[in-house]
């Protein structure tokens, strides 16, 4: 019992890890002062045994220019193989607004951001990009 009850406790603990105590939608709207290439928003069904029914892709568009005001700024919008959707952008408040996204097509979703192939998971704002190794230790 003891066991489990360790794992469970290093498992939580490495979720928290990396975790910056700001909100993603902060942290993705923060980006606008760093300088970056595009932003990808990955939203999936909210149960994650469900996929996101795959639709007409313009039916998808006019759901989500009801929802996101600066629509015009997502460049890309795709299926993944395993039936999620993924948005990019160059826009951090065109991001934030998609993050924001609760329901597309009555279907109930959840967000999560990757910026530049990075998870929300290590997503933190002040990283210290000029310094050495050797000086951080």
């Amino acid at each position: 019992m003891t066991d489990v009850q360790s794992s469970n406790s290093m498992i939580s603990s490495n979720n928290n890890y990396f975790k910056s105590s700001k909100s993603i939608n902060e942290l993705v709207l923060r980006l606008g002062q760093k300088s970056f290439e595009e932003i990808h928003i990955i939203c999936q069904h909210s149960d994650a045994k469900h996929k996101i029914p795959r639709s007409n892709p313009f039916l998808i568009q006019a759901d989500i220019k009801k929802h996101v005001n600066r629509h015009d700024n997502i460049t890309n919008m795709k299926f993944s193989r395993q039936g999620k959707l993924i948005f990019t952008t160059a826009d951090p408040v065109c991001a934030a607004q998609i993050l924001n996204l609760e329901r597309i097509q009555e279907t109930p979703v959840s967000t999560g951001v990757t910026f530049e192939n990075i998870t929300e998971r290590f997503l933190i704002f002040d990283i210290p990009t000029n310094l050495q190794l050797s000086e951080l230790a």
